[in-house]
């Protein structure tokens, strides 16, 4: 299976919001999903179920190792209570689930890691990283350097 990086431009942290960004859309945070009254009446992006079903079923090959029904129970015991979206820090529990569950035997950076090359970083329209660059070492320390 190919391995991806994050697109040369782009730190782990640009690339993941990317993602995000391009599988959300703007939401009035009137609902509660934006903490402080300061940010009340804002717009942000937000995540829905189908936006992050889409964006597991358009990542090569991860249908094939989780189902559709467990990308839904995922992405609902990942919102917050009584929303019905995602903002950018619920959406990253969320992928580390998917992580989790694709690699349950490794420590979790580790299955992080390996879900971002594996699936996420396929999503960018970018060839795959050549055979002799250690591609998930990479994603790992820059995971231990934001830690």
């Amino acid at each position: 299976m190919a391995l991806f990086s994050s697109p040369p431009n782009l730190s782990l942290n640009e690339s993941l919001h990317a993602i995000f960004l391009h599988y959300s859309s703007p939401w009035k945070s009137d609902m509660g999903l934006l903490s402080g009254p300061e940010n009340s009446g804002e717009e942000e992006q937000a995540m829905d179920g189908p936006g992050f079903a889409r964006m597991c079923r358009e990542s090569p090959g991860l249908s094939k190792l989780i189902g559709r029904a467990e990308v839904d129970l995922i992405f609902n015991s990942k919102r917050p209570t009584h929303i019905r979206r995602l903002d950018y820090e619920h959406f990253l529990v969320a992928v580390l689930e998917l992580a989790i569950r694709i690699f349950p035997d490794v420590d979790p950076t580790v299955a992080f890691s390996n879900f971002l090359a594996r699936f996420v970083f396929s999503l960018f329209d970018q060839p795959p990283a050549p055979a002799n660059v250690n591609v998930i070492d990479h994603i790992y320390s820059e995971l231990l350097i934001r830690g």
